[in-house]
């Protein structure tokens, strides 16, 4: 068994996961071959055993599945996929080449490219900066607005309640004033928490995304 012939049995047993996550292990793999270099092909491969362990491997971290290692130890995958490796080489490998480069390199091609257009990154850095902040400064505005409302709700039904024996009519209108004031407030601050909870984890995503597709070419 080859590189290739390793990578296209590993591409196959994946296909049932989920497009991203299989070509960023994919990717992971085929990485992992290209650093190691030609003359040590056979060793990784020994090292990594199967390709179905390292695809069971791959779907227990992914899934939170368990997974035992010690189950493929003593496997004799070289002759087990040899020949139904062979087959699907032959109509799946034909036309893929190897990677060209490592992630290290691409690392050190991103920066240097930064370096030269600094003046464009850096604008387009402050920019993207600049947005990110300003929605997460809106949303957290609208949380500080909704609490502020409640509270001023409650304050209001307390002083309504205080003036109650003094003027009773004056009294029912501000505690109605406060009640109402304290249930918007109580709706507003709900759903300003949870349009949090949902917009700045996507952020997050958004960003993480952005910093792995140029080593992967796809968002996971």
């Amino acid at each position: 068994m080859n590189r290739m012939e390793f990578m296209a049995e590993l591409e196959r047993l994946l296909a049932d996961m989920p497009e991203e996550e299989r070509q960023a292990a994919v990717q992971y793999y085929a990485d992992y071959f290209a650093d190691a270099g030609e003359a040590n092909e056979a060793d990784v491969i020994r090292e990594l055993g199967s390709p179905e362990k390292a695809a069971e491997s791959i779907k227990a971290d992914y899934y939170g599945t368990e997974f035992n290692e010690a189950d493929y130890e003593h496997k004799d995958y070289m002759e087990k996929y040899r020949q139904k490796s062979s087959a699907g080489s032959a109509s799946g490998e034909a036309g893929k080449s190897r990677p060209w480069t490592s992630n290290t390199l691409k690392l050190i091609l991103i920066i240097a490219i930064a370096v030269v257009l600094w003046p464009v990154t850096l604008g387009i850095a402050l920019a993207v900066f600049g947005i990110a902040a300003a929605v997460v400064c809106f949303f957290a505005v609208l949380v500080i607005a909704s609490v502020a409302i409640l509270i001023a709700g409650g304050v209001t039904i307390v002083v309504g309640l205080a003036v109650a024996i003094a003027v009773p009519p004056a009294a029912l209108v501000t505690a109605g004033i406060g009640l109402l004031m304290f249930v918007l407030g109580l709706i507003a601050t709900v759903g300003t928490v949870k349009l949090c909870i949902i917009v700045y984890p996507a952020m997050l995503r958004g960003f993480v995304n952005l910093c792995r597709r140029p080593f992967y070419g796809k968002a996971v």
